[in-house]
């Protein structure tokens, strides 16, 4: 036996009715609208893990595709920063080509990061291989673990 079902909406809500329309149409109705920098995370974010051990930071980024000259590392006081840019690859110069689907984000990205003790800018070593950049960030002299030997008589 079938029901009719009625559905009352409140007017209230249809501003955010509309909002979430038109997120969901620009974003995945129509790929080519969206701005998938931000959408995705690329844009100001850059995805990483940040490890601590009594010498060093060390920060894994994921940035495939970039090149290590395209890389920008800055440490000043007891922050460190990440810059670069993700490029779009030029796959077809067509006008006729429109994406499917377009879920990597390329553009700009920059992570700043103030770390809680003081570092050693000097030392900071950089890796980039196979799209993963290692940073290894060192503790300042003054703020590393000591051990001290006790000396009997």
């Amino acid at each position: 036996m079938a029901r009719n079902l009625i559905v009352r909406t409140n007017p209230s809500f249809m501003p955010l009715r509309n909002a979430m329309d038109a997120l969901f149409n620009d974003s995945f109705v129509n790929p080519t609208s969206a701005d998938w920098s931000t959408v995705w995370g690329v844009g100001s974010r850059l995805p990483l893990n940040i490890y601590a051990d009594g010498d060093a930071y060390t920060f894994v980024a994921l940035v495939p595709g970039v090149k290590s000259e395209e890389l920008t590392i800055e440490a000043e006081g007891n922050t460190v920063k990440i810059s670069g840019e993700m490029i779009a690859p030029a796959l077809s110069a067509d006008e006729k080509v429109r994406p499917l689907r377009n879920e990597i984000g390329y553009g700009k990205f920059s992570r700043a990061f103030e770390m809680p003790d003081e570092i050693d800018a000097d030392k900071i070593e950089a890796n980039l291989e196979n799209g993963v950049l290692t940073l290894r960030v060192p503790k300042a002299e003054a703020v590393k673990p000591r051990t001290i030997k006790v000396q009997a008589k």
